[in-house]
């Protein structure tokens, strides 16, 4: 009873905020930019040789992906298409130019067919890796591109996926202009290529912890957790962002304050390590 009264309140806090239509998008410019410049300023600390600054950089650049890729792939900033420009003008703007496309595509997916077979963030490849070999599944999930490219391979390649595959399509024009930003973009601001590199590595072993903290633990009967993360905009609100995706990352933020919390990143690493139980959910 109690969730499903923060569930109205956190429908009634988006019906509020979206009274006022250009609230949203101005925060969610507001906080991107602001991210954009800690990046750029650990990419300065980096270049006088604090060679760390790719951590904060790593989670910031991370923060800076929900609030553009992953609510734009939902519409959730402007809630018109321009949302989609936004997933792949910001995917290009961090050196991830194929990311803004395939993500949205793959993600959204997800959201459709969560802890079954055609989900491609729990495919059965994956699951049977972690059953054999948990750190060998730990380790390649902490691999930047290639693990993912093959899952993405496996999944398009499976004759149960292909309906649900050509729902989805990547738009050939956004990829192109968002490589192209990408390369200008490079070339105008001159990053140190090593800072880049292991920004982006730092970049995937978070999300990869993030994605744990998502849909696995020792508690079968859930869907998906509630879970604090740092710097995490409203992400850890997990479970009504599946429940209404329409949400913006600020109500989900909001919501979080209120919500009690059955994750985090430490217990999902001490779970993934140590505890036999600790597995994927699954659609009962």
């Amino acid at each position: 009873m109690k969730n499903k009264l923060l569930i109205i309140e956190e429908l009634a806090i988006e019906k509020k905020l979206r009274k006022k239509p250009l609230l949203i998008p101005l925060f969610t410019l507001f906080f991107s930019t602001l991210l954009l410049i800690a990046i750029w300023y650990c990419m300065s600390l980096y270049e006088k040789g604090f060679l760390w600054a790719f951590i904060p950089a790593a989670f910031c650049t991370h923060s800076f992906l929900i609030l553009t890729v992953h609510d734009g792939s939902h519409k959730t900033i402007t809630k018109t298409k321009f949302d989609r420009f936004i997933v792949n003008f910001s995917s290009a703007l961090v050196f991830l130019p194929f990311y803004g496309e395939h993500y949205r595509k793959y993600h959204l997916i997800h959201h459709g067919y969560t802890n079954t077979d055609l989900d491609p963030l729990a495919s059965p490849k994956s699951q049977k890796i972690y059953q054999k070999n948990r750190f060998l599944y730990i380790f390649l999930e902490s691999v930047p591109v290639l693990y993912t490219f093959y899952l993405i391979f496996d999944f398009n390649k499976r004759e149960s996926t292909q309906k649900v595959n050509n729902t989805l399509k990547i738009n050939k024009i956004y990829f192109a202009l968002s490589i192209c930003i990408s390369v200008i973009w490079f070339f105008i601001i001159d990053p140190p290529i090593y800072f880049v590199l292991l920004t982006l590595l730092f970049l995937n072993i978070i999300s990869a912890v993030r994605s744990w903290c998502e849909h696995m633990g020792t508690s079968l009967e859930h869907k998906t957790n509630t879970y604090w993360f740092p710097m995490g905009f409203g992400i850890g609100n997990h479970h009504i962002h599946h429940e209404h995706p329409n949400l913006s990352w600020l109500t989900l933020t909001i919501g979080l304050l209120k919500r009690e919390k059955n994750s985090n990143p430490i217990k999902t690493l001490k779970g993934i390590f140590f505890d036999k139980a600790f597995t994927f959910y699954k659609i009962k």
